[in-house]
């Protein structure tokens, strides 16, 4: 949840820094205009799985990057990142002599990675149904070469990502979408007693800071799947004019358009495509949101957390709320005897369906198990990906340690096609470190290959790959 991070240490002796060894320093310099180095600035920076570790002229000492890659050892900050593994990641930051008592914040990032391979939905779909979003000017990103695969809405203290984060980080097996709220000051969240990297581990504040500057900015940002109306035909003659507005972006942005009434036309819009459309794409990404959260929030003490309980009741919350007028709210209540004890309400930890009625162990309404199995496909899936993140760890350490010592001797050819008929063969590596055998097979060992001689072809640029051994051979 939390990824980018800046902080600033105080009373800090920065030795501690210029003895490590995995911290390597190097004078920052200015660019001329011909492209060449220029007078050197003064700043030392040194980077180290992800973050920058920085030395100012004056003595101070800063860190900037990526908390979540720093997890996962400068890999990619594509996985999954709990509230347990954050706080593990900030105590690992204490070899560098990072007190989060004493670390004050200059700006972070909160975003979640949500999987959007089983709603069916591709990610440009997702990315080009934004028509509004806090009143800012949309702007492309270029990630990778290419624009096209996510936006930016820039306001004064906060800027606000969504974009295509599989295509970011190479991922082909799953189509990943993430969704950021940065804050590039930290006036944005002042009134929050966030001031320290230490604040960031309060539940309580980070619960009611995600709700606020996280949740309800996506609970506003305005969403149209133009597939899914394309024409006003099907709509009642008093709305067809005006829905010719509504799903034009520019016109969301106009200056003269009050809060007031960019909200009721929202309320209209959000009507239309209930009863219009086929599917209203908002709702499936708050409930991408939802399950992520309830994965956010899980921790080895029990699959439901109640200190994030604010978090994993976001989207079934039914409060109250002003609809632009200065009117007071009316709160329903039960109508049932007081005397009697109000019951709590539960809900379906998948689908968000009121279950108060059911058993008191019930999780999941009884819809012919549908939610019950999509929680359990859930949990089965997120346990292959973290098996499959620790193999892949595992043969990265490998061939950084021993990789001048392994030899390709002989394999199958990872990228032969199958032939109808014939019987496929998986690809097996064999690995024998001090007597003892390891062996990788199917994914895992192609993995092995390719990482394998992406090493070797960065040390020797005329290395025989396995494409060109077996080019021309049945393997």
């Amino acid at each position: 949840m939390i990824d980018f991070i800046s902080i600033e240490l105080t009373d800090f002796d920065t030795r501690l820094w210029e003895n490590n060894p995995n911290l390597s320093f190097q004078v920052e310099a200015a660019i001329k205009s011909d492209g060449k180095l220029g007078e050197e600035l003064g700043s030392r920076r040194a980077q180290y799985r992800g973050l920058k570790f920085i030395i100012e002229p004056q003595g101070r000492a800063k860190i900037k990057g990526s908390i979540h890659k720093y997890y996962n050892e400068g890999y990619n900050n594509a996985s999954r990142f709990t509230y347990d593994d954050f706080e593990k990641a900030v105590n690992q930051l204490s070899v560098f002599g990072v007190n989060p008592e004493t670390a004050i914040l200059r700006g972070f990032e909160l975003g979640l990675n949500l999987d959007t391979t089983a709603c069916k939905i591709d990610n440009k779909t997702f990315l080009e149904s934004i028509l509004y979003c806090k009143g800012a000017e949309r702007s492309d990103m270029e990630i990778n070469g290419k624009m096209g695969l996510g936006y930016t809405y820039k306001t004064t203290n906060t800027k606000y990502k969504f974009y295509d984060k599989s295509a970011q980080a190479q991922i082909q097996t799953s189509e990943l979408l993430r969704i950021e709220t940065k804050f590039n000051r930290m006036r944005a969240v002042e009134n929050y007693g966030l001031n320290t990297l230490s604040d960031l581990l309060n539940k309580e504040k980070l619960s009611k800071l995600i709700i606020d500057k996280y949740l309800k900015p996506i609970d506003e940002t305005i969403f149209f799947e133009w597939e899914q109306i394309k024409t006003p035909r099907r709509l009642p003659t008093k709305y067809k004019s005006k829905f010719k507005d509504l799903r034009n972006p520019d016109w969301w942005i106009k200056d003269e358009r009050s809060r007031k009434e960019r909200y009721r036309n929202k309320l209209l819009l959000e009507k239309l495509i209930n009863k219009y459309a086929k599917r209203n794409i908002k709702n499936i990404l708050k409930d991408l949101i939802a399950l992520e959260l309830q994965a956010f929030t899980r921790t080895k003490k029990g699959h439901e957390y109640t200190e994030f309980e604010s978090l994993n009741n976001w989207n079934n919350s039914d409060n109250a709320a002003k609809k632009g007028t200065n009117t007071q709210s009316i709160v329903r209540c039960d109508s049932h005897d007081q005397r009697e004890g109000k019951k709590k309400k539960k809900y379906c930890l998948t689908c968000g369906k009121e279950i108060t009625e059911q058993k008191s162990d019930s999780k999941y309404c009884n819809d012919q198990r549908k939610c019950r199995d999509k929680a359990y496909n859930l949990k089965v899936s997120e346990s292959r990906k973290k098996k499959k993140n620790d193999k892949e760890k595992e043969i990265l350490k490998l061939i950084k340690n021993l990789g001048s010592e392994l030899s390709l001797t002989r394999t199958t050819n990872p990228n032969r096609k199958k032939t109808k008929g014939v019987k496929a063969r998986k690809t097996s590596i064999i690995v024998t470190i001090n007597g003892k055998r390891k062996y990788y097979h199917g994914s895992q060992a192609r993995f092995f290959l390719n990482e394998f001689e992406k090493k070797q072809i960065s040390q020797n640029p005329n290395y025989e790959t396995a494409n060109n051994r077996h080019s021309g051979k049945d393997a």
